[in-house]
């Protein structure tokens, strides 16, 4: 796993058999990202499991062989439960796709993402009854705080 920091982007590089979450989260400490964005991800992925979220919760899919990384994004929350929220798109041999909320992934061959931190942003995430899922809550500081925080779902 390699990382280089320019402003409050981080370009990761990540190498055959790493795990996606773990190095993830290692690299937000590394570079101090308490709160931000996964922009984007390509590469190759394998052993990944994908969700849909129903009503009844995620109806899950493992897949074990490689797939091509055709987009990977989502939230940082490192103070949150879980830390990382991440969708995924995934091709095949065929060139069909796959995608949903990613549970787990590891790198193949190799993976390049790209991070955004937030300065005057902090994410964190409270479970909803309602929805069942822990959604995100956003919270402003410094300068451009307006005093409310504002709720957007995990899904």
């Amino acid at each position: 796993m390699r990382s280089a920091e320019e402003g409050a982007f981080v370009q990761v590089k990540l190498s055959d058999g790493e795990d996606l979450f773990p190095s993830l989260e290692e690299i937000a400490r590394r570079h101090k990202i308490d709160s931000g964005s996964v922009l984007w991800g390509i590469g190759m992925v394998q052993d990944f499991e994908i969700g849909f979220f129903t009503p009844k919760g995620y109806q899950r899919s493992a897949f074990s062989d490689r797939h091509e990384l055709l987009a990977l994004h989502g939230s940082i929350a490192m103070r949150a439960d879980p830390p990382l929220h991440l969708h995924i798109a995934a091709g095949r041999p065929d060139h069909a796709v796959v995608g949903g909320h990613l549970f787990r992934a590891r790198a193949c061959v190799v993976n390049e993402v790209l991070v955004a931190r937030f300065d005057q942003i902090r994410l964190s995430r409270v479970f909803n009854p309602g929805t069942g899922l822990r959604e995100m809550v956003i919270e402003e500081t410094g300068a451009a705080d307006s005093g409310e925080a504002s709720h957007h779902g995990n899904g």
